[in-house]
């Protein structure tokens, strides 16, 4: 529950956070050569006859979607797989591909990815979503001065071109009205009983009803929770683990568990919908590998039990 040091996102994320490591200038022009040998030895093995884009991207539609077509400002969500030309995947927001291609990483978020377009150092994923529309489909084949260029890790080669297979699942220009609406849909669909709702948008459903009186400034309590997102995810939890205690109103905590402790009382188990306002903001959260923990903009629901401590 600690706020930590926030990184901006950067292709790393979509990288599975590899290291990365400058070439050689006195090696660089023979690599491009052979990245130009590979990649037309490539598209003449998998019959690729599309032109590329003026600037070197080819974007192989999949499936054509039907709602919003990004600009380079727009928010989207998105599914991935990276792949270099000899299949190799290195990195990918599915599970069970990354565990069916040994590339599982526990600390890394899988699923709907959301990002910026501008915000990725990768230019070939900034241009090529924007050809997209959303509930598309698309292969993207990107080549190392739109990639990565001299750079390299333990997987990715310098100056290799890089195969991306994108799905578009939604795209927004306006992060906090869409999240507040997907709140809504929430709240619609679970047909809650007993939600109170606060003037900082901060939303308490009591699931048990505790004993004596609200948790106030000063009482020590005890908590178990699980932390997940509106489509499920669970980012958090400590069931099964040490109980998390502190000194209410908190500290290191964020203003969403600071407000919503004082809605409950011992012995007291209710759930907080917590906006991204009162949450990790904007910004999100990434730990130090520059993995993404809380995406920006996300709303946060948690399902606490809630005791005073002796």
């Amino acid at each position: 529950m600690k706020k930590s040091v926030v990184f901006k996102v950067t292709i790393l994320s979509l990288v599975s956070a590899l290291l990365l490591t400058a070439c050689k200038k006195d090696d660089s022009q023979e690599l491009m050569d052979q990245e130009m040998r590979l990649l037309e030895q490539y598209l003449a093995q998998n019959n690729i006859t599309v032109d590329p884009t003026e600037s070197g991207l080819y974007y192989i539609p999949i499936t054509e979607g039907t709602g919003m077509s990004p600009t380079i400002d727009t928010w989207v969500e998105i599914y991935y797989i990276g792949e270099l030309l000899d299949g190799t995947v290195f990195t990918t927001s599915n599970k069970e591909t990354a565990e069916l291609n040994n590339i599982y990483d526990e600390g890394f978020l899988y699923g709907p990815s959301r990002i910026q377009l501008g915000n990725l150092s990768m230019e070939g994923l900034n241009e090529g979503i924007q050809y997209m529309k959303t509930g598309g489909k698309a292969k993207f084949i990107i080549p190392s001065s739109l990639a990565l260029g001299g750079l390299s890790s333990v997987v990715i080669p310098a100056y290799s071109t890089l195969i991306y297979t994108i799905e578009l699942l939604e795209a927004f220009d306006d992060p906090g009205q869409h999240e507040q609406e997907k709140t809504w849909a929430y709240l619609k669909a679970g047909s809650f009983e007993n939600v109170d709702s606060t003037e900082s948008g901060l939303y308490y459903i009591q699931d048990t009803a505790g004993i004596g009186e609200l948790f106030i400034d000063g009482d020590d309590v005890i908590v178990t929770y699980t932390g997940k997102f509106l489509d499920g995810r669970v980012f958090d939890s400590n069931v099964g683990e040490d109980e998390y205690s502190f000194t209410v109103p908190g500290n290191y905590i964020i203003e969403g568990w600071m407000e919503g402790i004082k809605l409950m009382r011992d012995e007291e188990k209710g759930t907080l919908i917590i906006p991204y306002d009162l949450g990790y903001g904007p910004d999100g959260r990434y730990d130090n590998f520059g993995r993404t923990v809380i995406p920006p903009y996300m709303t946060l629901v948690f399902y606490m039990e809630t005791y005073r401590a002796e």
